[in-house]
């Protein structure tokens, strides 16, 4: 397991501008398998047995312009894709995408808006304040056994969102999970079934593209 992951890790090398970022990547994602807690980067910072430098090392990095995001995205989904264990009906891979709803704390925190959730359990507050995340999986393994791997992760709400014309993208949630699963088709280069539920059945969804 060791050696797949440091290979898996050798992978991602292209996707920074030197060497130095690579490895503290290679120390966070390590950090994130590893780490018996997740309470962010002190959580990596216990793991590794750093201190005040450490914490300050990890800040640097995601802050850092010697990487972006969309690149180790993108890496990402051709690893996926190059292990050729994605779930495939006549020829075409099979993705899931959905929105969860994860509650934060923070007064201050990026990102948290005030949200909504429709479940039919008494004991969730109908309005809370959180992270609405978008996400589309892959189905790995087998038809009758699958299992989601995650291809790409974002808060669809709380941010201003910037189209490519550097004006403002008025989509809403449906129409920007199907811009994530379009992406991956299309840097990938392959068909795709999607599925997803109901709330995804509306006429703006259907005009994405």
């Amino acid at each position: 397991m060791i050696n797949f992951i440091l290979h898996a890790l050798k992978g991602f090398r292209g996707c920074f501008s030197y060497n130095k970022p690579w490895v503290v990547f290679c120390m966070a994602i390590i950090g994130f398998i590893g780490a018996s807690e997740m309470v962010g980067v002190t959580s990596l910072c216990r793991f590794w047995g750093l201190g005040d430098k450490g914490y300050g090392m990890f800040l640097n990095f995601f802050k850092s312009s010697a990487w972006s995001l969309g690149n180790v995205v993108a890496c990402w989904q051709a690893f996926v894709v190059s292990q050729n264990k994605l779930v495939t009906i006549d020829g075409r891979v099979v993705l899931q995408g959905d929105h969860t709803y994860v509650p934060k704390d923070g007064q201050r925190m990026p990102g948290v808006v005030t949200l909504h959730q429709d479940s039919e359990t008494q004991s969730k507050p109908s309005y809370f304040r959180g992270h609405c995340w978008g996400a589309v999986v892959g189905l790995a393994g087998s038809l009758l056994a699958p299992f989601g791997v995650p291809l790409n992760l974002g808060i669809h709400q709380g941010f201003v969102h910037i189209g490519s014309d550097g004006g403002k993208e008025d989509s809403t949630l449906g129409p920007r999970i199907f811009h994530m699963a379009l992406d991956f088709c299309m840097e990938q280069n392959l068909i795709c079934y999607l599925v997803l539920d109901a709330f995804f059945s509306k006429q703006n969804s259907f005009q994405t593209g």
